[in-house]
């Protein structure tokens, strides 16, 4: 009994004081558990550790260029080079005052320590170095236009702890010290997370969130059923006919939809099976399958209609329709819309023919052709997807299965090349550049690289104009660039892209007051998701309803 006594007194404990703060409960992430690993540079990190304990330089959102640690920037004019000029007033949680050693010391580990460099950053940088008490200047190997849009990124921590850790990619940092609002961990369990106000955040006056709760939760269906419930007040879910399943529970639900990134099947061109990746290699396959897709019926049902039909054959984002002329973006639609027979005409060429009789193509050695959509575990609109484009596969004879893997398998079989296709989203950015070198540079296709470029299919001219774009500050030559890397990646349908991904957003306005609208009165809340850099500049903005009912952690 004294084991399950201290227990219940520790939660009213717990409870007590959680009555005076104010706790904002959110999902930046799905998990299957956590561990308390709050290093920043490595790829497992809790979703909370970005923004909330380490602050980044600056955000830029939608064109706009929201200020932290820096608090501006100069590109020098052969864009060579970018000095930074930091704010004078602020300190790390435990009191040491931040300065640009510690911004010269952080750039300077992902040069020279290209594990802790999951983002590529330290390719860009040849030197560092600290001009005057609050500025730093980096040299570039390269030149960027787009370099600042790089460095919010960058992961700035306090040199007076990290310098002192021999190996920083197995350092857990357990007690972290930072910059961002939300340092003091005052809650940590295998299943829910409750990080508290640092005491020397810079914007004290603005931070009115006493805390935030991140509580483990394993899968999308989860996460919907609490979600509904009232538990969460920020999460960027599924949900099946939201409105009917969330929205009408009460009139503090709330959400909306915005195109974002592209859902799409990715092919593996490192193929183990020498056949088969002939086979995967011409681009008459990968147009067969694209063109075996009714993706308006797709759309309707695997994601319930909250998603919108691809417009470019590049998967570019439909939101810069106006960077490429209509020409360019209509010579290769005929690809990415469901012709059957044009794709059942494709295989027969390839002499991809039913030999058995069962309905099923085989491969031209008579060898059976089976193919493996894999998928994340969890992501329920993903699985979904790649099971109703298994069975549009099959009308055309393509035996096709989803295999539905943990997210770190999911991950490592990609990285392997050890996969037949898998199902992804990309990213999209301030401009078309995010997507396309995410998505298409061959620099991208090593074992740790991030799963967006790891089809392993190199083009010398993609990569080069994908460096060319870096070098332009007029808008116009890098609308020139976009179009002619839109049309070489339609050209070789290099992936199939099946829909834009709506991303939806779900806040409560029960506890919590100061989300996000447009000027016409609709919602913009950013996602929750720890990619995402303006959440910072939301949470800012939040307030506790007067009087409102305590999130407890």
């Amino acid at each position: 009994m004294l084991p399950r006594l201290l227990t219940l007194c520790f939660a009213l404990v717990s409870f007590a004081s959680s009555a005076t703060t104010n706790t904002l409960t959110i999902i930046p992430e799905l998990s299957n558990g956590f561990v308390r690993n709050y290093n920043p540079f490595r790829a497992d990190t809790l979703a909370t550790t970005r923004d909330f304990i380490f602050e980044p330089l600056m955000v830029f959102e939608e064109g706009v260029a929201h200020f932290r640690l820096a608090k501006s920037y100069t590109l020098s004019p052969d864009l060579k080079g970018i000095l930074l000029s930091l704010r004078d007033d602020i300190k790390w949680s435990d009191g040491t005052p931040f300065s640009a050693d510690d911004v010269v010391y952080s750039l300077s580990l992902l040069k020279d320590e290209p594990e802790l460099d999951y983002n590529s950053l330290g390719y860009w940088m040849e030197h560092i170095e600290k001009r005057g008490e609050n500025e730093v200047y980096v040299s570039l190997s390269h030149p960027n236009a787009q370099i600042a849009h790089r460095l919010q990124e960058a992961i700035i921590v306090p040199m007076h702890q990290w310098q002192d850790i021999s190996d920083k990619r197995f350092f857990l940092n357990a007690h972290p010290v930072g910059t961002g609002p939300f340092t003091d961990i005052k809650a940590f369990s295998s299943n829910n997370i409750v990080q508290c106000r640092n005491p020397n955040y810079w914007q004290q006056d603005k931070l009115k969130v006493d805390c935030i709760r991140y509580p483990q939760v394993k899968s999308n269906d989860e996460l919907i059923s609490r979600l509904s419930n009232g538990e969460f007040d920020w999460a960027s879910a599924f949900i099946p006919d939201i409105e009917r399943n969330y929205a009408s529970y009460s009139r503090d639900y709330h959400y909306h939809h915005k195109p974002s990134t592209i859902v799409s099947l990715m092919f593996n061109f490192k193929h183990p099976n020498e056949e088969l990746r002939k086979v995967i290699q011409d681009v008459r396959f990968r147009r067969a399958m694209s063109m075996s897709l009714a993706r308006d019926l797709l759309i309707s049902v695997a994601v319930f209609g909250q998603g919108e039909k691809a417009v470019f054959a590049s998967g570019m984002a439909s939101t810069f329709e106006d960077w490429i002329p209509n020409s360019a973006a209509e010579q290769h639609l005929y690809y990415i819309r469901f012709h059957p027979k044009a794709a059942s005409r494709l295989l027969d060429e390839l002499g991809l023919v039913d030999i058995d009789g069962d309905r099923f193509r085989e491969l031209p050695s008579g060898e059976p052709l089976t193919l493996r959509i894999i998928a994340p575990n969890g992501w329920s609109d993903f699985i979904s997807a790649s099971n109703v484009a298994a069975e549009m596969f099959a009308a055309v004879g393509l035996r096709v299965k989803t295999e539905v893997l943990p997210f770190p398998e999911y991950e490592a079989r990609m990285a392997n090349a050890s996969y037949d296709l898998s199902i992804t989203n990309y990213f999209t950015g301030l401009t078309p550049f995010r997507y396309f070198n995410s998505a298409f540079n061959s620099a991208y296709q090593t074992p740790t690289s991030p799963r967006f470029a790891q089809h392993y299919f190199k083009d010398e001219k993609v990569d080069d104009l994908l460096d060319d774009f870096l070098l332009q500050t007029d808008q116009q030559k890098q609308r020139d660039i976009v179009s002619q890397l839109h049309l070489r990646v339609s050209e070789n349908q290099v992936t199939v892209p099946l829909y834009y991904k709506l991303e939806t957003v779900e806040f409560t306005t029960t506890r919590y007051k100061g989300w996000r609208r447009h000027e016409d009165g609709t919602p913009n809340v950013p996602p929750i998701w720890y990619t995402e850099r303006p959440r910072l500049i939301q949470l800012l903005e939040l307030e506790p309803v007067e009087e409102s009912p305590k999130n407890t952690p």
